[in-house]
């Protein structure tokens, strides 16, 4: 009993922090920062994917009073980068209110790719934010909330079973056949039911029309849901369970880091 506690809390601790360096390293991640006007902060946060059926609302913070900002944005599809002329810039002025800089960005069709980017003006001084150059954002349907919640738990429980059965490997009584199964129905709830339903909404295909296959389903998920087709056939057929064990809870990982969830 106490060896599977140590085991349990051990899948649990990796598995929040394998969960932390995964949100870190998201290429999805908003982007967030200060900009400073002498002793004062102009603070943001642009996202780089947005879920909703509304206008992208671009807010700063700031208490600098008579701070000029506009918000400037183009389709990316256009001609030239973010550090085009801009004559292909559609521009904004910012309007100010309870210490907040607000503009928007008219609502787009699913997956439209818009670039954007504040230009910020104050005593002379000029900065564009955000990393001086502006930002990139795509434009998704939005995701029911129920969906949204689904997914992040059947993340969390697919990596939480995986790793729990990678510490396998230093239980001498290893239950691995028992965990594997669990591991495998939270995986093809995840890649196969979860992932699809996701995507349907974000394409704003949910009632309207059938996306194709290969839109619903993602690169990472198919090749963890065939990780662990062949990881439960080694185990019913490899001597060393635990070594292979570990081996494809690595793999996940892995997998996971590279293509993100």
């Amino acid at each position: 009993m106490k060896q599977q506690f140590i085991l349990w809390t051990g899948a649990f601790v990796i598995t929040l922090v394998f969960g932390v360096l995964i949100r870190t390293i998201d290429p999805q991640k908003p982007v967030t920062g200060t900009v400073q006007f002498g002793q004062q902060k102009v603070g943001y946060k642009f996202d780089r994917v947005y879920r909703s059926n509304d206008d992208y609302k671009v807010m700063l913070f700031s208490e600098i009073k008579g701070l000029q900002a506009d918000l400037e944005y183009k389709n990316a599809n256009l001609p030239g980068g973010l550090n085009d002329q801009a004559k292909t810039w559609t521009k904004v002025p910012m309007s100010y209110t309870n210490k907040i800089l607000t503009a928007s960005i008219p609502k787009q069709p699913a997956q439209s790719i818009v670039d954007y980017r504040v230009i910020l003006n104050y005593n002379g001084s000029r900065f564009i934010i955000p990393r001086t150059e502006g930002l990139t954002i795509r434009f998704l349907g939005k995701v029911s909330p129920q969906i949204m919640a689904w997914y992040y738990i059947a993340i969390f429980f697919s990596i939480l079973l995986s790793t729990r059965i990678g510490l396998e490997y230093f239980n001498e009584n290893e239950k691995i056949k028992k965990l594997s199964f669990f591991a495998f129905i939270s995986f093809f709830f995840y890649a196969m039911l979860l992932i699809p339903v996701k995507r349907t909404y974000e394409l704003s295909a949910l009632g309207k029309s059938v996306p194709p296959i290969t839109a619903l389903f993602s690169t990472g998920g198919i090749l963890l849901m065939l990780l662990w087709i062949a990881g439960i056939i080694g185990f019913f057929h490899y001597k060393n369970r635990r070594l292979l064990a570990i081996i494809v809870a690595i793999l996940t990982m892995i997998i996971f880091l590279v293509f993100g969830y």
